[in-house]
């Protein structure tokens, strides 16, 4: 979903790519670290790590960025041979999959019941899996509407509520003569789980595995989706798949879209453009809510244990510092990430942060994906899918037709 992750160095962390299976060693220990950040969140997570070292003298962490767009099968890869870092920040989706594989070492021993209480549940649940823990989960986020409050208050309207009331505040900030539009969509099947949330459709039941997302509900998000450009005109008529995350920023950024989706990630990159060197002309409030409800999906990443790693217990150490109420407070405080922590939410920098608390406020009403081994390959079929239907060669009705049997085949791999 994030664009490539840049690569950065940050005083002492050595970054390298981990070796062969460790095998267990006295004295020093050192571990290997693979996370997915981008270079902001970088700097911040070095300096974590670095003080970590600080207070364990007898620990060394080596720590290698991986652009986020290889980290699913550059780590099946490694881990398949018995060479996977000790410590992993996977994606959530992947953790099931991950634990599936047995690659993964769980971690019931470790986590307290007062750290259970602590979580999120939305984001706790990612790492519950057949009754083991496999990780602890250390950034949560969602999608929520971000818009141009000046943008806005010069249409004389508010933030919409709902559907309906999206197409009828994106028509007020719509200027096709400008090149100005008061909505923008993607191609990008994880874009169009809101809509097909708020129509009441559903995409895998976990528990029976059976598909839902040809019913009726979705088809009439997707239908939705297509007509804020074919009907309602509120979206920019173009359609360039391969760079809309970027076209969206920008076009944000700069005044020529008024309202997007996307979620707290973005919202740095997003408050060093023009319009926002007043970081309170951003707004972030809930996806509009449809006949179906509210929907957003709950993202985020989680820390876990491989099973290649050789010092567990000083693996979890590691990893639980990270996660301490007041350093994820750290990286809400100069990253706007969500924490995953409740005590976190309270902590100075946090509780005031209007950013972090509305998408909190999303957060609320946003929807877990099927916490099954296929969760992360989803989207493998179900985005080209979409775009067909996008570019008007299928039906609604038939994308998600063809996006229900590659799930089917998927689920009976």
């Amino acid at each position: 979903m994030k664009r490539l992750l840049i690569l950065s160095l940050c005083l002492t962390v050595i970054f390298l790519a981990c070796g062969g299976k460790k095998e267990k060693t006295e004295g020093p220990i050192t571990l290997t670290f693979w996370h997915t950040m981008n270079q902001e969140e970088t700097v911040t997570l070095n300096e974590l790590v670095q003080k970590f070292m600080d207070q364990n003298p007898d620990m060394t962490v080596q720590a290698q960025v991986v652009p986020f767009s290889d980290a699913q099968n550059k780590f099946k890869t490694v881990a398949q041979a018995g060479d996977a870092p000790d410590v992993f920040r996977a994606e959530i989706a992947w953790t099931p999959e991950f634990a599936e594989l047995g690659f993964l070492v769980p971690l019931d021993d470790y986590v307290t019941p007062a750290d259970l209480r602590d979580y999120l549940p939305s984001a706790l649940r990612y790492n519950q899996y057949k009754g083991h823990i496999w990780g602890i989960p250390q950034v949560t986020d969602c999608l929520a509407l971000l818009y141009n409050k000046r943008m806005l208050h010069q249409a004389g309207v508010k933030p919409p509520a709902t559907m309906d009331e999206l197409i009828q505040v994106a028509k007020k900030l719509t200027n096709p003569g400008r090149g100005q539009y008061g909505f923008f969509w993607r191609g990008d099947s994880y874009w169009l789980l809101p809509f097909i949330w708020a129509f009441g459709g559903d995409l895998i039941d976990e528990e029976d595995r059976e598909i839902y997302i040809n019913d009726r509900g979705a088809v009439r998000g997707l239908e939705f989706y297509i007509a804020l450009r074919d009907d309602y005109a509120v979206v920019p008529p173009e359609v360039d798949f391969a760079n809309d995350y970027e076209n969206m920023l920008v076009g944000f950024k700069t005044g020529k879209y008024a309202m997007i989706f996307n979620g707290p990630w973005a919202t740095a990159d997003i408050l060093s453009g023009e319009e926002f060197a007043d970081p309170s002309n951003l707004g972030v409030t809930r996806i509009p809510e449809g006949p179906g409800g509210y929907g957003s999906p709950v993202g985020g990443h989680n820390y876990v244990i491989t099973s290649s790693c050789q010092e567990v217990p000083s693996a979890y150490r590691f990893i639980h510092f990270l996660n301490q109420a007041e350093h994820q407070a750290e990286l809400a405080r100069r990253n706007n990430l969500l924490p995953t922590r409740k005590s976190a939410y309270d902590l100075p920098g946090v509780v005031d942060n209007a950013i972090i608390q509305g998408f909190r406020n999303q957060l609320e009403v946003a929807h877990n994906r099927p916490v099954i081994p296929e969760g992360g390959l989803i989207f493998v079929d179900f985005t080209p899918n979409l775009q067909a239907a996008l570019n008007g060669s299928v039906t609604p009705q038939e994308a998600l037709d063809a996006t229900a049997e590659a799930w089917q085949e998927l689920l009976q791999r």
